[in-house]
């Protein structure tokens, strides 16, 4: 979560917010307290006002973690492990570490999420039903009511069948178990979420000429976002199937450099990272893959030390991340994602066999474009 600081943890899972929610949460304090609760409750003090607005404020907030919750204590029942969250004021993100790989798995997470925001949203609708809401209402049931409202749009909005959406997801997890076919559901329910976007748009385009600026604004940002989301979703699961058709080895180059554990940093600076203009050098012994040496490793030693200090000393030992050159292009895309890397090492039965990085796969993304190769890089054994 680099665009986003850590609040807590809920059952392991790191909760967090963006930094521009510092900057929304403001607004919607302000949105709730000079607009809608005036209009809606008259006769209030302007403290009463404000003190409900922000309440209101970090009670969505609450509202959109139960939510997310409910979508990643899901997923960790199905094995899917879940490293965060990331909270908006209308909405989150689950940081999954891997996508559901059955549609049953997708469907029951999906689901779960609006499903709780309904149940919610009718309880505390219904406390401000039963106990007679209405413009004279106090602060305290105001809010209840509201909240209520809320999360019954938040569920109901969840639920429209335009991918990223839950309901989107729903949709694709029931046509994908219908025809065993992931990348042609992710297109109807990418195709589907445009639409529905492309409608929101148009929404809020006819709010505007009729005079109603703040509504027609949110419909038609709402409708872009889903827009968007729906098109990139579409792009990227294309890229998957581009990427899980290629092997390692066809990218590979089979003439990485390595070095030994006690070769000296200093050696190591002019021999590899001034003269090849590269970042990283698997550290091999005996032809054994023995760790990983970086630039940002040598920075942490002084300049006058480096003749002197052998590059076993710096190197990473743990924690490598390693593909085979018959592993997909797929899979190293991921682990480089997963853990904000710039590179895996290559191994091939233990033995040092190069290098892959992220530029030699954006590259190959790249060509594979201008080229018009929609799936195999061919037989080409280099970059």
């Amino acid at each position: 979560m680099k665009s986003s600081f850590r609040l807590f943890k809920i059952a392991g899972i790191g909760i967090g917010i963006p930094y521009s929610w510092l900057l929304i949460f403001p607004f919607f304090t302000y949105t709730l307290a000079q607009l809608y609760f005036p209009s809606v409750f008259p006769g209030w003090s302007i403290a009463t006002y404000w003190i409900a607005g922000a309440i209101s404020a970090l009670a969505i907030f609450v509202s959109v973690l139960l939510h997310e919750l409910a979508h990643s204590l899901v997923a960790r029942a199905n094995g899917i492990p879940v490293h965060s969250i990331t909270l908006f004021i209308l909405g989150g993100v689950s940081n999954l570490e891997e996508e559901p790989q059955k549609p049953w798995s997708e469907f029951a997470m999906a689901i779960v999420g609006p499903v709780t925001s309904l149940v919610l949203g009718f309880i505390l609708w219904g406390i401000g039903r039963g106990l007679g809401v209405s413009s004279t209402s106090n602060a305290a049931l105001a809010v209840i009511y509201y909240l209520g409202v809320i999360n019954i749009y938040l569920g109901i909005f969840n639920l429209l069948p335009g991918f990223p959406l839950d309901g989107g997801r729903v949709l694709r997890s029931i046509i994908w178990g219908s025809t065993g076919n992931l990348i042609r559901a992710t297109n109807i329910a990418g195709f589907v979420g445009q639409l529905f976007g492309w409608v929101l748009i148009g929404i809020g385009v006819y709010f505007v000429v009729i005079g109603n600026i703040f509504n027609g604004l949110w419909f038609a940002f709402i409708g872009w976002f889903l827009m968007s989301a729906a098109d990139a979703s579409r792009k990227d699961v294309r890229l998957k199937e581009r990427l899980s058709g290629v092997k390692v080895r066809q990218l590979m180059n089979m003439n990485v450099p390595t070095i030994a554990p006690e070769t000296s940093v200093q050696d190591m600076v002019a021999g590899i990272f001034r003269r090849q203009q590269d970042r990283a050098v698997p550290v091999c012994q005996g032809g054994q893959l023995a760790g990983i040496a970086t630039i940002t490793d040598v920075k942490k030693v002084p300049q006058e030390k480096w003749a002197a200090t052998p590059v076993g000393e710096i190197m990473t030992r743990g924690n490598l991340y390693t593909v085979s050159p018959d592993d997909n292009l797929q899979m190293a895309m991921e682990l480089i994602a997963k853990h904000d890397i710039n590179q895996v090492l290559i191994k091939d039965g233990g033995k040092c066999a190069g290098l892959l990085t992220r530029a030699d796969i954006i590259r190959y993304i790249q060509m594979s474009q201008e080229l018009g190769i929609s799936n195999r890089a061919g037989d080409s054994k280099g970059k």
